[in-house]
């Protein structure tokens, strides 16, 4: 009798029903729907931007063949390329060749990379049954590492570009993040599917804590590091400098001991802030508490339960694109079967036949202006689909960190997954 009631209480604490709910919670209309109009927006926002500037140095056609006995640095796509490469030599590359084409947008520029970046991560994560496993998940890790590393590249060289758009898409993630982590709170706790309309004025009501919740411990981090650098402006002082850092040097071990675990509670724990304010109908402060806590009073189930939903989002991406490339696929065959030569006539010029890895390919040069409009409309609808795949990724995403928050809740306060707070809607229903 106790061995099964050891193993019913081994399976509870596993989860696996309530992780594998993340996948169906994801596929919510109402989720998808904003996850959809995040996407768009954060597209849209960096479309204009690219449209009003062309800042990022690119390689010249004509500098191509210049480059072939210089430096392989010199012979980069563009900017980015060689910020990968070696940090020093971006500033070098963007002084000989600035000016010489028309440019290139930063948003642009990123989607580009990490489309690549994600592209090699995810043929590395189709073949860990066929090599070295450890080998294929460093590599995922090192992607992820350069889309990081792009991200920094963006707020060097394109400080304003960087503070323009960042900040919008902040803004946009907050709020759109937020409604639909209370979409997945209501419908994971109570089977509740909440409408567009009342999950967005959930958002409007709650957007200051959606805010506050992950710009507290970013303020705090950059709090602690404004200290540690007026200290390192004031050791340029001659003579007092240096006695000065050698006098606080302790005090700056600290600081920085403080910083590093403000770091790692930040990365932990961030992912439960929205749905503690969704689940709660609470504070930036209050969730930041509750979040690390539950992290810092459990970190080993919160990290099992982070590598579950990894694992299953990771099963949930590659099969929505195996399933949207079949689509295309099964009717570019079917359709090219109508075509007289269609590997190089029309059909080939309006819509190049898509493959797992690039569904977005480029047409070749269309011969008129209807095989023109007709490539457009097919590449604008392509473009909706690959919408819709981020939609749901977004989606899953914020709803699995909803299913971490109750889980965590529940393991550390004892408190079932049914409770959450309804108070704003029983107002909002009231005659």
């Amino acid at each position: 009798m106790a061995r099964e009631h050891s193993i019913r209480r081994l399976w509870e604490d596993l989860a696996f029903p309530e992780l594998t709910r993340s996948l169906k919670l994801a596929l919510g209309p109402t989720k998808v729907i904003l996850a959809f109009l995040l996407v768009l927006l954060l597209s849209a926002a960096g479309y204009v931007l690219d449209l009003l500037t062309h800042s990022v140095t690119v390689l010249p056609p004509t500098a191509s063949l210049a480059a072939e006995d210089a430096g392989s640095y010199l012979r980069k796509a563009d900017e980015l390329s060689v910020y990968i490469e070696d940090p020093s030599l971006t500033r070098v590359y963007i002084e000989q060749y600035e000016g010489q084409s028309p440019g290139r947008g930063v948003f642009s520029t990123l989607w580009r990379f990490f489309a690549v970046r994600f592209n090699h991560a995810t043929t590395r994560l189709l073949e860990l049954g066929t090599s070295n496993i450890f080998a294929n998940l460093w590599n995922v890790l090192v992607n992820i590492w350069l889309c990081i590393r792009a991200l920094g590249w963006a707020v060097q060289y394109h400080p304003v570009y960087s503070l323009v758009y960042f900040s919008f898409s902040f803004l946009v993630f907050c709020f759109f993040g937020g409604a639909i982590c209370r979409c997945a709170a209501l419908d994971f706790a109570r089977n509740e599917r909440p409408g567009l309309m009342e999950s967005l004025q959930f958002a409007k009501e709650k957007f200051w804590s959606f805010l506050t919740a992950p710009l507290i411990p970013v303020g705090i981090l950059g709090g602690i590091a404004l200290v540690i650098f007026l200290v390192g402006l004031a050791g340029n002082l001659p003579w007092i400098g240096e006695i000065l850092i050698a006098l606080l040097i302790g005090i700056l071990f600290l600081l920085g001991l403080g910083m590093t675990i403000a770091l790692f509670a930040a990365l932990a724990g961030g992912g439960l802030l929205f749905p503690a304010v969704a689940y709660e109908r609470t504070t930036g402060l209050d969730a930041i508490g509750r979040a690390f806590s539950y992290v810092i009073n459990q970190p080993v189930w919160m990290l099992f339960y982070t590598i579950v939903e990894i694992v299953l989002g990771t099963l949930f991406y590659l099969f929505i694109r195996l399933f949207v490339f079949v689509i295309l696929r099964l009717t570019y065959l079917v359709l090219a079967a109508g075509f007289m030569d269609p590997q190089t006539g029309k059909l080939a010029r309006i819509w190049t036949r898509p493959t797992f890895f690039h569904l977005l390919n480029a047409p070749r040069d269309a011969a008129n202006w209807s095989e023109q409009v007709a490539s457009f409309l097919i590449f604008l609808t392509l473009l909706f689909l690959v919408g819709l795949i981020m939609s749901l990724i977004v989606s899953y995403f914020f709803s699995c960190i909803t299913v971490l928050y109750a889980l965590m809740r529940k393991k550390v306060d004892k408190v079932d997954f049914s409770q959450v707070d309804v108070h704003l809607e029983t107002i909002l229903q009231t005659p």
